[in-house]
């Protein structure tokens, strides 16, 4: 069965935390319990000192701080389809399908790393069950502290056996499947630079510039890190990265000039080409995520609001020449997957030589949007109430984060529809984005 979050529209995501569709024990004994964990999904990873060296963490590493060589348990019935090392002897890891050997199609499963190859361990072709050990960790001689890098993937094929070379897509936050899944503290903002909340850059540049004086297509940067309150016993290793960060801009006076928009939510398939889209690295704000250091700085304006990190999203800024020269609130807010919320915010100032624009035209939406069947089969109706006359972006994509149908079009004013026909049985993801400025993501069910 595929484990799928309920994912609810865009503003209660900010309230409400990750519900998971099935949730799953945790992966080392005892698995009834939260357990440290000493990396997150999508945290920024970088044991060189090139920025070449930087990408995405694809798992959770679990961290067993006075423990050595936990037992793991399998955490879902399946079939081992994967055992191999990728690296010598620290790197042993198991890949556990949902579906049986016989099927040879894409399937979901687990991906359970650094096992002890020296002790008992599961092998390719047996079947697992919840609760059963399947191998125990090896002991990590790099950091002293052993762990379980666990995460959700897929792959093809009867079995999964492709060492060193593994073929499997990264797909989905396995954090949030799992029960019981506290998280007892929220995320932490620190200064950008020197006095400053957040620091400021022309877009996809190094060139930074002082908050009273902004211009032209400005990049915004935060500082931020989370913690469970369940600690490895390192304060460094302990720092992980939010699951969901997102910003907002309105003048001194109240006038919102960007509604909240989401920057970036760790929750399905990343790409490690794009780690640079959401971390600076630079001699002024520069991210660390290796043994002795772990720092994040996150350029929140590189986004297009959904919840895809795509190179073109680099392109986007805050336009300040789109307003007039005024006094700014930046605010930025970052969540944790169970829904702790910090918000921060600093004044700036536009200097651009602008003066004398109007009010902006009121936001585009002007009700709820709706999908029907859902579920259901057939095709569906997308249903959305407009103001004025509007661009609409929809895109659909599946539970890898594939996109499997778009549609752009300029709308007039009043209620309007879109369908969606040719989706196939399964769970989608809907995202609407309307001028640019308001996002609205739903989940889709069709039946047949």
């Amino acid at each position: 069965m595929l484990n799928l979050r309920v994912l609810l529209t865009a503003l209660a995501a900010w309230l409400l935390p990750a519900i998971p569709a099935h949730a799953f024990m945790w992966p080392l004994e005892p698995s009834d319990s939260v357990q440290p964990l000493g990396n997150n999904w999508g945290e920024y990873q970088n044991y060189s000192s090139r920025r070449s060296g930087g990408y995405f963490h694809n798992g959770i590493d679990i961290i067993t701080p006075s423990r050595h060589n936990a037992a793991v348990v399998a955490v879902a019935h399946g079939w081992v389809k994967g055992w191999g090392t990728i690296s010598a002897d620290l790197h042993w890891r198991l890949a556990i399908s949902d579906s049986s050997m016989g099927f040879t199609g894409r399937a979901p499963g687990w991906l359970y790393a650094h096992i002890d190859p020296d002790r008992p361990h599961s092998l390719v072709g047996d079947e697992v069950y919840p609760g059963d050990t399947i191998g125990f960790l090896v002991y990590w001689t790099v950091s002293g502290f052993d762990h379980i890098h666990f995460a959700r993937i897929s792959d093809t094929g009867a079995t999964w056996n492709r060492f060193p070379d593994y073929t499997w897509w990264f797909i989905e936050n396995p954090l949030l499947t799992l029960d019981p899944s506290g998280d007892l503290l929220a995320p932490v903002f620190e200064e950008a630079r020197p006095g400053r909340e957040f620091a400021f850059c022309v877009n996809n540049t190094s060139s930074y510039l002082e908050a009273e004086s902004l211009y032209g297509p400005v990049d915004i940067i935060a500082r931020v890190y989370d913690k469970t309150g369940y600690t490895t016993g390192s304060d460094t290793w302990d720092k992980l990265a939010p699951y969901r960060i997102g910003y907002m801009i309105r003048r001194a006076d109240g006038q919102v000039v960007v509604p909240w928009t989401r920057s970036f939510e760790f929750s399905n398939v990343i790409d490690h080409a794009n780690v640079y889209v959401v971390y600076q690295w630079d001699n002024t704000c520069k991210s660390y995520g290796d043994y002795g250091r772990r720092v994040y700085y996150f350029v929140v304006t590189n986004t297009d609001g959904d919840s895809l990190i795509e190179s073109s999203d680099a392109a986007q800024s805050w336009d300040t020449e789109a307003v007039q020269d005024a006094d700014y609130w930046v605010l930025v807010r970052a969540s944790d997957h169970v829904g702790n919320t910090t918000t921060d915010s600093m004044l700036v100032h536009t200097a651009n030589g602008i003066t004398g624009i109007g009010q902006r035209h009121p936001l585009a939406l002007t009700g709820p949007i709706s999908l029907w069947p859902n579920p259901g089969p057939g095709p569906t109706q997308v249903s959305l109430g407009l103001g004025r006359q509007a661009d609409v972006r929809l895109r659909v994509l599946d539970v890898c984060g594939r996109r499997v149908a778009a549609q752009d079009r300029r709308m007039e004013a009043g209620r309007q529809r879109l369908s969606l026909a040719g989706l196939r049985p399964g769970v989608y993801l809907v995202e609407l984005r309307v001028d640019n400025e308001e996002t609205y993501s739903a989940k889709l069910v069709k039946t047949r």
